[in-house]
C-alpha cells in the first residue's frame, strides 16, 4: 500500500468513528428555557415545572435554566429565540400568541422561522353560562333573538376566534366584549352583564363544581376526562375545533442530532407521571403530544384559520 493511500485510508477511517462521536456531543452545555411572558405567568409556570420534573426525574443530566424575555406579547422572546440560530441549546414556550402576535404585528418572524419541537398539550375553550341567566342552555343560545354579549380576554385572542367562528357556524349575532383578564370574565358571568363565555376551563373550574356556572360544550375533538359530561361542539352540530396549543420551539438551522435530542426529551416528558400529576392536570391542560413535522403541520393549520378569522375582523389585513 502506498503512503498517500495509507493516509488516505486512515483519515476515511477517522471520519467514520468521529461520525456517532459527533451525535453523541449535543448537548454540550445546559439548555436555556424561554418564557415569552413574566415570572408567575402560563408560559413561565410551564417551564418552571418542566425544569423541576425533568431534572428531578433524572430525564435529562445538563442544567435546566429558565429565563424570562416577556415584552411584546411573546415578540421579545422570538426576536431572542431568532439570534441564536443553529444552537440547539433553547427552547421556547409557546402558544396561540406564537401564531398572533407575528399576525397582528409587523414582526418578521412566524413559526416557520424556527425549529417546531414538541405540542404538549391542549388547553380547550369552553363556552360556560349562568345558570341563573336568561340563556342558561345551548338550545336557548342558538335560539336566541337578539344579539348575544359574550365575554372573554382581549380582541383576537383565541377567545374571540371561537366566538367568531361560533357566530358563523350557528348563524346567531354575537358581540365580544374583551376584558382585561379571566377574573374580570368570570365576575361579568357571574352578575349577568354578559350572556355567557368563551374560556379556557381553569379559571372557571371551581365555579363548575359549586354550580355558580354551568358548561355547555368545549372545543376539543372529542370529551375530556375531566369533563366527560360535556358535549363538544362538533356533537352539537357546530364546527368548531380550536385550542390554545402549549408547546416548545427552539431556533431555526439547528444540528439533526440536537432536534433528535429534544424531541426525544420532550416524549420522555410527556411519558412522565410526574409531568401528569404536576402539570398538566393542576393546570387543566389535555395531553396531546405531537413532534417535529407533525406540530410543524398543526401550526401551519392553526395559522391560517387564524388568519382567516382576524382579516374577517378587520384586525389585519
Amino acid at each position: 500500500m502506498t503512503t498517500s493511500l495509507k493516509i488516505f485510508t486512515a483519515a476515511c477511517t477517522a471520519a467514520l468513528l468521529a461520525g456517532p462521536a459527533l451525535a453523541q456531543d449535543f448537548p454540550e452545555r445546559g439548555i436555556e428555557l424561554v418564557a415569552g411572558y413574566g415570572p408567575g405567568g402560563g408560559h413561565d409556570t410551564m417551564l418552571r415545572t418542566m425544569a423541576r420534573v425533568l431534572t428531578e426525574e433524572g430525564l435529562v443530566e445538563v442544567p435546566l435554566n429558565v429565563v424570562n424575555k416577556d415584552g411584546g406579547s411573546s415578540a421579545v422572546a422570538m426576536g431572542y429565540l431568532n439570534g441564536m440560530a443553529g444552537d440547539g441549546h433553547y427552547l421556547m414556550s409557546v402558544t396561540s400568541s406564537h401564531i398572533t402576535t407575528p399576525l397582528n404585528t409587523d414582526l418578521p418572524l412566524d413559526y416557520s422561522s424556527f425549529t417546531p419541537i414538541a405540542r404538549l398539550g391542549i388547553d380547550p375553550e369552553v363556552l360556560v353560562v349562568n345558570p341563573d341567566g336568561d340563556f342558561a342552555s345551548m338550545d336557548a343560545i342558538l335560539g336566541a333573538d337578539r344579539m348575544l354579549n359574550v365575554g372573554g380576554t382581549a380582541s383576537g385572542s383565541i377567545e374571540h376566534i371561537v366566538t367568531v367562528l361560533l357566530a358563523r357556524e350557528a348563524g346567531i349575532e354575537l358581540n365580544f366584549i374583551p376584558f382585561d383578564g379571566d377574573g374580570e370574565v368570570v365576575a361579568a358571568l357571574l352578575s349577568n352583564q354578559v350572556d355567557f363565555a368563551i374560556t379556557n376551563p381553569g379559571p372557571v373550574s371551581d365555579f363548575i363544581e359549586t354550580g355558580d356556572l354551568a358548561a355547555l360544550a368545549i372545543s376539543t375533538e372529542e370529551r375530556i376526562e375531566a369533563y366527560p359530561e360535556l358535549p363538544t361542539f362538533s356533537e352539537q352540530g357546530i364546527d368548531i375545533v380550536l385550542s390554545l396549543f402549549r408547546g416548545v420551539t427552539a431556533p431555526a438551522d439547528i444540528s439533526p442530532e440536537a432536534e433528535e435530542w429534544l424531541v426525544t426529551l420532550m416524549t420522555d416528558l410527556n411519558e412522565n407521571d410526574a409531568w401528569r400529576t404536576e402539570y398538566l392536570e393542576p393546570n387543566s391542560v389535555v395531553p396531546g403530544l405531537l413532534t417535529g413535522e407533525e406540530f410543524e403541520a398543526y401550526l401551519a393549520e392553526t395559522q391560517q384559520v387564524y388568519r382567516e378569522v382576524l382579516m374577517d375582523l378587520g384586525l389585519i389585513d
